[in-house]
């Protein structure tokens, strides 16, 4: 219940932000900040134990092994390389550029910079108190090798999709600058590519899987509060739910993603 009272707080917030004047950002998914759906996908994962350890039921090894995943991807360095290249350009550009930029740049779910970080590891640390407070509530210990292979083999996929994707764009990119007037610098050829807009259906890809995989993570953390499930298959000590595959599609997404 927690996870669906943040998500209605922050998605409030977001959606204000968003429509108000100034708070579009052109380039990214549904014209939020990056990061802005991922952020709001991992608070409610993270802050979704609470639901078991208020009522004293047993958390499931599933919603375990999807936290470390969705905490561990968030604490990465999270900078894409086009954010390093702009900054890159501007500083040797006009290094006073930087300064604006900093104060007006907008961070994931309009909040300050390192907020979700510093969210995230406190509903972590809160979770960990309850959890020594309230002792009868145990986590499910039911993980394989079989559970880790499959985590480990979805993120890879989603990981290889994004090395094909950025290996397309690389070449696209080196065929861009080859056709470019010799005359030009190294800072104006990047300005010029980092100027150029994204396609029409690279921007609409990243809104429809943005939307997608939050609808995944809001249907599955639903159906676990209420435990609406079906067994897909069972092969030994393993089974495999409608649910369970949905949130393992969360690996792949987080793999992906950049």
């Amino acid at each position: 219940m927690i996870s669906f009272i943040l998500l209605l707080i922050f998605s409030t917030w977001v959606l204000i932000n968003r429509f108000s004047e100034g708070g579009k950002v052109e380039g990214h998914p549904l014209g939020m900040p990056r990061g802005t759906v991922r952020a709001l996908s991992t608070i409610m994962i993270v802050a979704f134990p609470f639901g078991y350890l208020l009522t004293g039921e047993a958390i499931p090894s599933l919603i375990v092994n999807v936290i470390f995943v969705v905490v561990a991807f968030y604490f990465e360095a999270r900078r894409s390389k086009e954010e390093n290249i702009s900054q890159i350009v501007d500083e040797m550009k006009n290094p006073n550029i930087i300064i604006q930029d900093v104060k007006t740049q907008k961070y994931p779910l309009y909040l300050p910079k390192y907020s979700v970080r510093f969210l995230l590891v406190l509903l972590l640390f809160v979770t960990l108190i309850t959890y020594y407070i309230v002792p009868k509530v145990p986590f499910e210990a039911t993980n394989t090798i079989f559970d880790l292979l499959i985590i480990i083999i979805l993120f890879i996929i989603g990981a290889s999709f994004r090395s094909i994707a950025n290996s397309r764009e690389r070449k696209k990119i080196k065929e861009k600058i080859a056709n470019m007037d010799a005359s030009l610098t190294e800072v104006e050829i990047v300005e010029k590519l980092r100027l150029e807009e994204t396609s029409w259906l690279k921007r609409k890809g990243r809104n429809i899987l943005s939307t997608i995989m939050f609808i995944i993570v809001v249907i599955s953390l639903i159906c676990f509060t209420f435990d609406w499930n079906v067994l897909i298959f069972e092969l030994q000590d393993y089974e495999l739910s409608v649910v369970g595959l949905l949130l393992l599609l969360i690996n792949a997404y987080y793999g992906f993603r950049d």
